[in-house]
């Protein structure tokens, strides 16, 4: 296999390096725990990716000695750093350097060959790209998203990747809404589905601007627009609780007794 790139931590290795030979595997190790059982064969307990390593056999031909140390600087962070070659450029490696790097002399030392073995302690890699589902792109590679008739929806993610896949969700709701739930394999539940949400709040009111107590002292502003009742359609929500600076920042002073609410 001929490389024309292969960068860790968006570092060009080539650029100090010939590369000999690239060794990363088939696929990522199994760690499996079984137990005996009585007749034949073994109960499964558990089962998990294990890590592995790459390794990247190499020629150094000029500067040596600054070649060298270059390399071993590149290579030697103490933190996991990305490595991407130019045959895979989609996908990335989490890998730390893995002992030694131990080179040999050839030719009065005219060059010098080696192997930069590199640990991959999560065992797979990553895709470089983000993929986003929505609604212009449903249908296609990532997933489609349905709208049904009771206005809930429903959303197919293609994970075409080979491990699972845990999915930042964004929602943008087209009106106010009270409560949004979440069902999949676990189920998210945010606000009070008894919430009916008849009204739209079209104004804000700003209580308070500060970071210091000197901030708070000078621009806390009482709220006197709603002193007995947010604007909802259950009723009265007292707005008697007071505030006050304590420490590193507000807390609450006063409580309502009149009621469970305190706004």
């Amino acid at each position: 296999m001929e490389y024309n790139s292969i960068k860790l931590n968006n570092v060009e290795l080539m650029d100090y390096m010939i590369i000999n030979d690239v060794r990363r595997g088939i696929s990522t190790g199994m760690t499996n725990v079984t137990e005996t059982k009585v007749g034949d064969g073994s109960n499964l307990i558990s089962s998990n990716l294990s890590s592995k390593k790459i390794e990247i056999d190499f020629t150094l031909l000029k500067d040596l000695i600054a070649t060298k140390r270059i390399v071993g600087k590149i290579t030697s962070s103490k933190q996991l750093q990305s490595i991407i070659f130019s045959d895979d450029p989609n996908v990335f490696w989490e890998v730390i350097i893995d002992g030694e790097i131990k080179a040999t002399e050839h030719n009065n030392g005219k060059y010098t060959t080696g192997t930069l073995t590199f640990l991959v302690p999560n065992g797979y890699a990553e895709s470089v790209d983000t993929k986003v589902l929505n609604n212009d792109n449903s249908g296609g590679e990532n997933g489609t998203i349905i709208n049904n008739a009771d206005n809930s929806v429903s959303v197919l993610i293609n994970n075409n990747g080979t491990l699972p896949i845990f999915p930042t969700i964004k929602i943008t709701p087209t009106a106010e809404s009270g409560f949004f739930g979440i069902a999949g394999q676990n189920v998210l539940e945010i606000g009070n589905p008894d919430e009916a949400d008849e009204k739209r709040k079209t104004k804000q009111t700003t209580i308070a601007d500060f970071k210091t107590q000197s901030d708070f002292d000078t621009n806390f502003v009482d709220a006197t627009d709603l002193t007995t009742s947010w604007e909802t359609n259950i009723p009265p929500i007292p707005n008697n609780s007071k505030l006050k600076w304590k420490t590193d920042g507000i807390r609450m002073s006063t409580f309502s007794q009149a009621a469970t609410w305190n706004a």
